[in-house]
C-alpha cells in the first residue's frame, strides 16, 4: 500500500554563505522524512524515520529543526497537499484576556490536553492591557472542526478569552498577531529575569504545568512569547558557558530542538528568588537536596534541565533584551 505524503517548501538560512536556500520537505503518514530540491531532481536527506517532527508541527509559516538546520515552511508544494493537510490539520486561535493571565498555564494545559499542538505563543498590549495570542493546529480534526474544538476546550473553563470563530478567521487573526509587521511583542526595560523553557518540556507536554507552577508560585511575566531558535543562536546566547561547562555543546544543541518559550519575569529581587525556585542545574542533585524545585520535577538531565533562568541580577535585562527585542525581530 502507497504511504501518503505531505510535501512542503521551505527555506533555510545558510549563516556562513549568507543566503537563503529553498527545499521540499515530505513528510510521510508512517513518521519518515525527506528533504529534495524544489525541483526534486537531487535528494538533500534521504528519507529516515524522524520522531521529532510531527504532521501537526507542519503549517505555513511554522519553522521546524531537523538535525541542527532550522527550516521555515513558506508554502504548500503541491494543490494536494493543501487540501488533505487542511482537511486533517486544523488550525485555531484564541487571545487570554488580561483578566485570564493568571491561569495561562491551565489554559496551556487544557489545549495540550484536547490534542492540539501549540505552534505559537505572544503577549502583546491591546488597549492598554496585556494579553496573550495562542495558535495551535491539531492533527485529529479538520480545519471546521479544529476551531470548534479549540472554543470548547478554552471557553468551557469559565475564563475570559476570545476566540476565532471559523477557518478564515483564523488565518487573518494569526496574520495580524504573529505575521510580518503584526503587534509587538509586551516587553519592557524593567528589572527582570529570563525564564526559558526548554523544548523537552514542551514535547513532554508539560508546557501548561511549569507556567503554573511558575505562577501560582507568585511570580509574574511582563512578556511571554515563544521562539524556535537556529544553532547560531543557540551557540551565541550559551556562548558565556563555552570552555565552562562540560555539557555546553549538549545545552546548545538542545535548544534547537524544538520550540522554547521565554517568559520576562518581574520584581524586586527577581534573578536571585528565580534562581532559587528553578533549583541546581544538576536535576539529580536537585531531585536529591530540593526535590519541589521546577529542574528536580521537570528535568531529565544537564541539558534537559527544563529552564534556563539568568544567573546574575545585572545579566537579567541583557538575556530579556536578547530574546524579546533583538530576536524577536528575526
Amino acid at each position: 500500500n502507497s504511504i501518503e505524503v505531505f510535501a512542503f517548501l521551505c527555506e533555510y538560512f545558510d549563516a556562513n554563505a549568507q543566503l537563503v536556500k529553498k527545499f521540499r520537505l515530505n513528510y510521510f503518514a508512517d513518521g519518515t522524512v525527506e528533504i529534495l530540491n524544489p525541483e526534486r531532481t537531487k535528494t538533500i536527506m534521504k528519507r529516515i524515520p524522524y520522531k521529532e517532527v510531527s504532521l501537526g508541527m507542519l503549517y505555513i509559516g511554522a519553522a521546524v529543526t531537523i538535525f541542527s538546520r532550522q527550516y521555515h515552511i513558506v508554502d504548500y508544494a503541491d494543490a494536494g497537499t493543501r487540501k488533505r493537510f487542511e482537511r486533517l490539520c486544523g488550525k485555531s486561535f484564541g487571545i487570554v484576556k488580561a483578566s485570564a493571565l493568571p491561569k495561562t498555564g491551565e489554559i496551556l494545559s487544557a489545549v495540550r490536553g484536547a490534542g492540539f499542538v501549540i505552534g505559537d505563543l505572544k503577549t502583546v498590549i491591546m488597549d492598554g492591557e496585556m494579553v496573550l495570542g495562542i495558535m495551535a493546529s491539531s492533527e485529529v480534526t479538520s480545519m471546521e472542526g479544529a476551531v470548534s474544538l479549540f472554543a470548547d476546550t478554552v471557553l468551557n473553563l469559565g475564563h475570559e478569552m476570545y476566540v476565532s470563530a471559523t477557518p478564515e478567521d483564523v488565518v487573518k487573526d494569526c496574520d495580524d498577531f504573529f505575521g510580518d509587521g503584526s503587534f509587538k511583542n509586551s516587553f519592557a526595560d524593567n528589572e527582570c529575569s529570563l525564564c526559558l523553557i526548554k523544548p523537552h518540556v514542551i514535547k513532554d507536554g508539560n508546557l501548561g504545568a511549569i507556567v503554573s507552577s511558575i505562577l501560582d508560585a507568585g511570580y509574574h511575566f511582563g512578556c511571554l512569547q515563544m521562539f524556535y531558535l537556529d544553532r547560531e543562536c543557540a551557540v551565541e546566547f550559551f556562548d558565556v558557558y563555552r570552555g565552562v561547562l562540560p555539557q555546553y555543546e549538549e545545552m546548545a544543541a538542545h535548544l534547537i530542538d524544538g520550540p522554547v518559550v521565554a517568559l520576562q519575569l518581574v520584581g524586586n529581587g527577581i534573578v536571585e528568588r528565580f534562581r532559587e525556585t528553578c533549583g541546581p542545574v544538576n536535576v539529580e542533585l536537585a531531585k536529591t537536596i530540593r526535590p519541589k524545585t521546577l529542574r528536580a520535577v521537570f528535568g531529565h538531565d544537564f541539558a534537559k534541565s527544563a529552564v534556563h533562568c539568568t544567573d546574575l541580577p545585572e545579566d537579567g535585562k541583557l538575556e530579556c533584551k536578547y530574546f524579546f527585542e533583538i530576536l524577536s525581530k528575526v
